[in-house]
């Protein structure tokens, strides 16, 4: 049952809004308190549902969560008993199986194109990315129903668009089995976490490696949603609370949205109970084994994930984590009640929610002037006081682990915690007015492109001051992290005057999506490309000097060069391994010859820095 506090006593424990904004948020929460008592579970809606229309969860008794096919029929029965349900696909998965959309719509508006003329909001809700996380799924089938079919929530269409992946990760789904998830209550069987190519689709949103994040990325920019919602199962302690929910909230997001999302749509979340329980912000305890010590907010998550890439789009991005260790049945209610209770407040806010968007987009393509953080850290200091609603434990030796272990206890307990949820940028990017990417770096232009941003090519030969990177002091991780090794390095800009050929490819950053290619192209950022690997050939030596070369050529650059000879004897003393090594004593000259490669270590990107009129054509 969906309940709602009337005093909103929890704007004390999220610490969503100030002090002085509180008055405003009771008056939210009294109006709130009426709209939420309509709610019903989901129990309530099956009872009144005729049984051709029962899910395959609701036909199981709330245990079992439906196979790919049986998914598929049910939401094929619901197009064919509803004007207002269209089904679709929007990629092909890499095992050949359709990925499906569903949309909703009064107006039977099904398209991208004749959703963006419309005066509605777009919702696109996503379920399981992680396949054995399933419970968005079998919530979103009874929610479609009760919209279109019963009509129960008819209302939830009247101003919003409704975009409904059922299954996302399809190959990880029909990896199905009772094993999949140690840590999870239910259902019976469900999917596995990652898809045929052994990916973590949550951690591909920006690099773009995986078939079905590049269908995504194709079908949110066609669509561009106003709100997003990706629905998950989370792992950690044990507590009281069925649902918890993560919103990016910091500096990364644009500032309309982030007001937005801190005026018109945190102060539901705030006053929403589900099974008689707050919705709680997702829970990070300090120390697992004390949770009086505090929970951290999280920081500002990297866009590998998909509720931190949205906001580079310029959209909000609610994450879903219902409580592992709760039934199976307690999760979907309570994601079918935050699904429900967020629709509900879209409806409400849609005119100021598609505002807030919009402006978002334009002030981003009128150019970012300002120094952009890229990487931020979580500051050490309480910002806040909450209430924390757990189960006591008992913690003691292991003779399994050999560390403290934890048990769990049923008794309930209430106390308040500090929480650690302010941030503070560490990694400031200057934005240039344009990046400058050589032709030949095809895949590079391609993901772009899939992002969303709008791409030039240059017609002719044109001369230009730019900054550059160099990278020095370059590593690789020993073990593959999604497929690839992530590299770290140091950076220093360097300013020169170079000439471009003509069909160099030129990325604006007066567009919508220009905090993409920030994160993308400046390697400084956590998820860039760089970062991925997308550039490790710079990074290869391909010319070497022969020792009996450099053996001849080395004494006379010594003898003509006063600061390399210094610079050669300081190395000599502080580098031991410099020192011990003839290959590097050899290749130190080599490099310091005119003969070496400058393109080594040479980031390929240029950054043009001042706003100039470049001989250009569309990049098709």
């Amino acid at each position: 049952m969906i309940e709602a506090e009337q005093e909103y006593p929890v704007w004390d424990r999220h610490s969503c809004l100030s002090h002085t904004d509180r008055q405003e948020c009771r008056s939210h929460a009294r109006w709130f308190f009426i709209l939420l008592l309509v709610g019903f579970s989901a129990l309530a809606h099956a009872q009144q549902v005729p049984e051709k229309w029962l899910t395959g969860y609701e036909k199981s008794g709330y245990k079992k969560t439906p196979r790919y096919k049986e998914t598929m029929e049910y939401c094929r029965l619901l197009e064919r008993g509803s004007p207002w349900i269209r089904v679709t696909k929007f990629g092909t998965s890499p095992e050949g199986r359709d990925m499906p959309l569903v949309i909703a719509s009064k107006d039977k508006i099904f398209d991208a194109k004749g959703a963006a003329k419309s005066d509605k909001a777009i919702l696109l809700i996503q379920n399981g990315i992680h396949a054995g996380e399933i419970d968005g799924k079998d919530a979103c089938l009874m929610l479609l129903r009760d919209i279109a079919i019963t009509k129960s929530k008819a209302s939830l269409l009247d101003h919003v668009i409704l975009l409904v992946i059922p299954i996302y990760n399809v190959d990880g789904h029909e990896r199905f089995g009772p094993n999949n998830r140690i840590n999870q209550n239910g259902p019976e069987e469900m999917g596995w976490r990652v898809n045929a190519l052994n990916l973590n689709l949550n951690r591909d949103y920006l690099k773009a490696d995986a078939p079905e994040t590049q269908a995504w990325l194709k079908l949110f920019n066609a669509w561009l949603p106003d709100f997003f919602i990706d629905c998950h199962v989370t792992d950690g302690a044990d507590f009281q609370y069925s649902v918890t929910y993560g919103i990016e909230l910091h500096e990364n997001v644009a500032p309309p949205v982030r007001s937005w999302i801190q005026q018109q749509y945190l102060p539901m979340l705030s006053a929403l109970r589900l099974d008689g329980v707050p919705v709680a912000p997702y829970i990070f305890l300090r120390d697992a084994l004390d949770p009086l010590k505090g929970q951290d907010g999280g920081g500002v998550a990297p866009p590998r994930f998909s509720t931190a890439y949205v906001p580079l789009q310029n959209r909000p991005g609610l994450l879903i984590e219902t409580h592992m260790l709760k039934e199976y049945k307690t999760r979907v209610d309570g994601t079918y009640g935050l699904l429900e209770a967020t629709l509900r407040r879209m409806n409400e806010e849609y005119v100021s929610l598609r505002n807030a968007v919009r402006l978002a987009d334009k002030e981003v393509a009128k150019g970012i002037h300002e120094a952009y953080a890229v990487r931020y850290d979580q500051v050490d200091t309480p910002s806040d006081t909450i209430s924390y609603l757990g189960f006591r434990q008992q913690n003691g030796p292991s003779e399994i682990s050999g560390t403290t272990g934890i048990r769990y206890t049923r008794e309930p307990f209430e106390a308040h915690v500090p929480r650690y949820d302010s941030v503070r940028a560490t990694t400031l990017i200057r934005p240039p007015a344009a990046y400058l990417i050589p032709a030949q770096w095809k895949d590079v232009a391609e993901r772009l492109k899939m992002h969303g941003l709008q791409l030039e090519r240059l017609t002719a030969a044109t001369t230009v001051d730019v900054e550059e990177y160099r990278f020095s002091n370059a590593s690789w991780a020993q073990s593959p992290f999604e497929g690839r090794h992530a590299a770290s390095y140091r950076v220093d800009t360097i300013q020169r005057r170079r000439t471009f050929p003509a069909g160099t490819i030129v990325c604006p950053m007066r567009q919508r999506a220009a905090k993409v290619a920030l994160h993308a192209l400046e390697p400084q950022a956590p998820d860039a490309f760089a970062a991925w690997g997308f550039f490790d050939a710079v990074f290869e030596q391909k010319e070497y000097a022969e020792d009996y070369v450099m053996e001849s050529m080395a004494p006379a650059m010594l003898s003509a060069d006063s600061a390399l000879a210094r610079q050669f004897r300081e190395k000599l003393r502080t580098d031991s391994l410099f020192a011990k090594s003839p290959g590097a004593r050899i290749n130190f000259f080599y490099q310091h010859s005119p003969y070496w490669d400058d393109a080594v270590n040479l980031y390929p990107v240029a950054r043009l820095m001042r706003e100039q009129v470049l001989p250009t054509e569309p990049l098709r």
